[in-house]
């Protein structure tokens, strides 16, 4: 894992206590709403019903399923053709085409029919949003990542894509143990799909004879480290940030070798609920830094990437954490979905040999609970990185106590004595020395 600025591991997002759409959206560089629809496919390569091949006069099909804007129910197709051959032919993505033709290794990728592969293919004017950086082209390897990134693995109709809530792309991750790289994919009951928080399915769903073609506005970026990625919004955790410099943790993980992590990042409100008491200890005096330090380790799991319906491990088994499947002619069908389906793990953490419970449950197939210690939830999923995944927390996870439990943070502030007796295994030798601190 490596930092960029002051700290490896800094804020994640502006307003994270607000909806993920709702945060997500105040990204665009313009403020835009994308509400604008695109025609993907040149209709003489619109079907009809009988297969036979239509004018593009005497069609309205590809305006048709072009204002779907990723929704409508049935793909359109399918096509006699590779994703590529589709490609080639429109002339609303030919800028991505270029770059695709400059990649022999992506071609031919696009054109085989041995799997089953997803495009998300950015028009022409999405590429009115993608970064610039002057006369510095970037590298060709770069340029092969980006297009990597765009490919889904597997057939994603908008009927499969509604449910996902990340899906694997071609890109496979050294840093994630050579797993592929993932896309985060929210999709509302109204509205477009979105994909990694900012970029919209505007069009599409046409099947092809090896897969899906989407088209979207925005080109889809690959993840960068989590240290810059939770760098480019420190707003919010600012508290975060404050740890981190007065622990001196980006020295302690440079010397950490990982594969693939997750992190629990709580936000501003998080620390909050540890009640002034606590945070004066943590932030106001020498020992307490040491149990800060240790907080900060617990909130990292190591060589485990945990997304809300898969995981990655070490060994490099990739496990899915799958929806629920409801019955529909069980009597206690409502009871099941309320209920939920419960996955549950424990995951290793950098605080020595202790781990995180974590409970992720399904509600239907539409929406996912994560829960750490039974206690502290989730309230942005799956952040993704290029060495791991941020789990946005709603408190500051707390290893459990040996005879109490789990810290409950409805029940009020921490006593600091409490959160000593937590981590005090846990606290390097020069880090406890005993300080006073109860005129705190």
């Amino acid at each position: 894992m490596r930092s960029i600025s002051i700290l490896p591991f800094v804020a994640i997002a502006t307003a994270l206590v607000l909806p993920d759409i709702q945060v997500f959206e105040q990204l665009s560089l313009d403020g835009e709403r994308n509400e604008e629809r695109v025609e993907f496919v040149p209709a003489k390569f619109v079907h009809s019903d009988s297969g036979t091949v239509l004018d593009e006069e005497e069609s309205s099909d590809a305006a048709d399923w072009a204002q779907d804007g990723g929704h409508g129910h049935h793909p359109h197709g399918p096509f006699d053709l590779t994703i590529y051959q589709l490609l080639s032919l429109s002339n609303r993505t030919t800028k991505f085409l270029e770059l695709v033709n400059e990649h022999d290794s992506i071609i031919k990728l696009l054109n085989s029919t041995k799997a089953n592969y997803t495009l998300f293919v950015p028009t022409n004017d999405a590429f009115e949003h993608a970064p610039h950086h002057g006369d510095k082209k970037p590298s060709k390897e770069f340029i092969e990542s980006l297009l990597k990134y765009h490919i889904g693995v597997g057939a994603y109709p908008t009927s499969r894509l509604r449910w996902a809530f990340t899906i694997p792309t071609a890109l496979d991750e050294s840093l994630l143990d050579d797993q592929p790289q993932r896309l985060r994919v929210r999709t509302g009951i109204i509205g477009p799909t979105q994909l990694n928080f900012i970029t919209h399915v505007v069009g599409g769903n046409v099947a092809v004879r090896n897969g899906v073609v989407h088209a979207i506005n925005r080109p889809l970026l690959p993840p960068v480290f989590v240290g810059r990625e939770l760098s480019l919004f420190p707003a919010r955790f600012s508290t975060l940030l404050l740890a981190y410099e007065k622990t001196n943790f980006v020295d302690f993980i440079h010397h950490v070798t990982l594969r693939g992590s997750t992190v629990f990042a709580p936000d501003n409100d998080a620390f909050r609920r540890l009640g002034p008491r606590a945070n004066a200890f943590l932030f106001n005096t020498e020992r307490g830094r040491g149990y800060l330090r240790a907080l900060l380790k617990y909130q990292i799991v190591a060589n485990a990437t945990l997304y809300s319906d898969a995981l990655y491990r070490a060994d490099g088994v990739a496990e899915a954490i799958e929806a629920d499947e409801v019955p529909a002619e069980e009597d206690d069908v409502v009871d099941q979905i309320l209920e939920g389906r419960r996955y549950h793990v424990d995951l290793p953490t950098l605080l020595g040999d202790t781990s995180v419970s974590v409970d992720v449950t399904r509600l239907g197939r539409w929406f996912s609970r994560i829960v750490v210690n039974g206690r502290v939830r989730v309230s942005v999923h799956d952040a993704v990185a290029k060495n791991g995944v941020i789990q946005v927390v709603s408190g500051v996870p707390i290893p459990p106590h040996k005879h109490h439990g789990a810290w409950d943070q409805r029940m009020g502030p921490i006593e600091v004595d409490d959160l000593i007796e937590r981590l005090e295994d846990y606290v390097e030798e020069e880090d406890s020395r005993e300080e006073s601190w109860d005129d705190l």
